[in-house]
């Protein structure tokens, strides 16, 4: 702990405050899918938990990367039927070993887009996560401190079109975490929009990736499907330009 604590009371209560509601957050995770998650993994947390009174039973994850969200939403909906969405291998196989022995739950390896058989590259990074069917931008490459270090021939589905050929049942929750690729999952997913009844995905508000979806474009995409903001993350953060964050949009009634 910093000497300055200890000479100064606001900041010693303000560390202890927020140390305070870290652990308050993992206790709620004790006992459940998602119990070794660190606060790194939980930032959907409380949108989530938003959605427990409307009766959300199929959940698509899409850009499921190794599988932590899909943990954290099996700890607040233990019975809901999760169809996880990921292309890139590393990512499938460690999705594979963190998710073993759950029930309900498949994991989809391909990559999905606004037209099906559209041939693609996937740019893998030197920090996987950050990988995407971008090329990075100018922003990204200083933002997070990666460069590109691989591409995968990838072939896209529309989400409609690989959910009918599947038949798999349509989602009461979409989660979207793909690298600014949002908006082009969702031109191929106007059938499972249709059934969903709240989006939980990335906003950004800065091009990390060239050609990426900005926070207006995509507010403004899913409004006119008659969804709105009703939420962000807790990690938003207050008085500072904003970059990224996750939101919670909500079918209007």
């Amino acid at each position: 702990m910093r000497r300055a604590l200890f000479f100064n009371p606001r900041l010693l209560c303000e560390r202890l405050a927020t140390e305070s509601h870290r652990r308050r957050r993992l206790s709620r995770l004790h006992g459940t899918a998602a119990a070794g998650l660190s606060l790194g993994h939980i930032d959907s947390l409380e949108l989530l938990e938003l959605l427990r009174a409307r009766d959300i039973r199929v959940i698509y994850d899409v850009g499921a990367n190794v599988g932590t969200w899909t943990l954290l939403a099996k700890s607040v909906f233990p019975a809901a039927e999760i169809h996880a969405f990921e292309p890139l291998p590393r990512h499938c196989d460690g999705f594979a070993a963190n998710v073993d022995g759950l029930e309900r739950l498949e994991l989809h390896r391909i990559a999905l887009g606004s037209m099906s058989d559209d041939s693609r590259s996937l740019r893998v990074t030197s920090f996987s996560d950050a990988s995407s069917l971008l090329p990075l931008a100018a922003r990204g490459q200083a933002e997070f401190g990666v460069n590109e270090v691989e591409c995968l021939p990838v072939t896209l589905r529309r989400l409609d079109d690989y959910r009918t050929e599947r038949d798999l049942p349509l989602p009461d929750l979409i989660k979207l975490d793909v690298q600014g690729f949002e908006l082009e999952v969702l031109r191929g997913a106007e059938l499972a929009l249709r059934s969903a009844k709240a989006l939980i995905a990335e906003l950004s508000f800065a091009e990390f990736y060239e050609g990426q979806s900005l926070f207006e474009e995509f507010v403004g995409f899913v409004a006119a499907r008659g969804f709105r903001l009703t939420a962000l993350g807790v990690n938003t953060p207050l008085g500072q330009p904003l970059a990224q964050t996750d939101g919670l949009f909500l079918r209007a009634a």
